[in-house]
């Protein structure tokens, strides 16, 4: 993996339809050969027109070639270096899934790993589906619920139909140095309300925001982004339990807004930010 490859971010040239969940519409205008780059979500693209020949190159080996046809997908996988080049303009849509949304999905559905393997040229019927539902969808009333709704769908499909199963390509042994660990958890934690993305974290830990990701799971058990909204809800906790007002203590974490911590909360506590501001904190937790 080339240290200089562009880590993509999710929210960068998408339309948010619901947390974790990011929608692409792309009309490429003219034959290109796009730089080689990754993701930080897991993409599926539905094509709407043919492109001609295309050429996919995914991570050191795997391709794929040939002149695909509209309602052909393809999927990319999260930190996957790619490589794409076709040679008239196509229009397509894409789906953008975020690596916490499908570790939520498979640990939920009990499909043990969250790992996807690259695939294109497919015909896939449901998931092209899924992805015409949500592009027709967005943008009207009520979205993020239907958008969560099937976005869950689609991560369930992709985890059974596209999981990697091959061996673990960050063992153990490929993590973090501790003191390199310790540097990156020491920053998060001074620094819960400011920017903690992707870019920000790798560059503490002196890596590329592939190779970071990657070995930050490895040594932490978890993902980046992940880990930050674990510390970011537990510092909330502490500040709601100890007479801090709710929209204060969203701020000083670091979340958008009062809803963005409640959805945190909930989800990772069980209960929410009004019920821990109530409750006297006992041995950290709330009772």
């Amino acid at each position: 993996m080339d240290e200089a490859t562009e880590i993509v971010p999710l929210g960068l040239h998408d339309e948010a339809v619901a947390e974790g969940i990011g929608l692409c519409r792309s009309t490429q205008r003219r034959p290109v050969r796009a730089n080689r780059h990754a993701h930080a979500f897991h993409q599926l693209t539905v094509v709407l027109s043919s492109p001609g020949h295309i050429e996919w190159h995914f991570g050191e080996g795997r391709a794929y070639s040939g002149r695909p046809t509209a309602g052909d997908v393809v999927v990319v996988p999260a930190l996957v270096p790619t490589l794409v080049r076709w040679d008239r303009p196509f229009e397509s849509v894409s789906v953008r899934l975020s690596t916490g949304l499908l570790d939520r999905v498979a640990g939920r559905a009990g499909l043990g790993t969250a790992r996807l393997r690259p695939a294109a040229m497919r015909r896939d019927p449901f998931a092209g589906e899924v992805a015409r539902k949500l592009a027709d969808e967005a943008g009207g009333g009520g979205r993020a619920l239907l958008a969560e709704s099937l976005g869950t769908a689609l991560a369930v499909h992709l985890l059974r139909e596209y999981a990697d199963d091959g061996p673990d390509p960050t063992p153990a042994d490929a993590g973090l140095a501790g003191d390199v660990l310790r540097r990156v958890t020491d920053y998060v934690e001074g620094h819960l309300d400011g920017d903690l993305s992707l870019a920000r974290l790798a560059a503490v830990a002196g890596l590329s925001p592939y190779h970071f990701a990657r070995r930050f799971r490895a040594a932490a058990g978890t993902t980046p982004h992940q880990y930050v909204i674990r510390r970011r809800v537990d510092r909330a906790r502490e500040l709601l339990q100890g007479g801090c007002d709710i929209a204060q203590a969203a701020a000083r974490v670091g979340f958008s807004g009062q809803s963005h911590l409640h959805h945190h909360v909930r989800r990772l506590l069980g209960v929410t930010p009004g019920q821990l501001a109530r409750r006297p904190q006992a041995d950290g937790r709330p009772r």
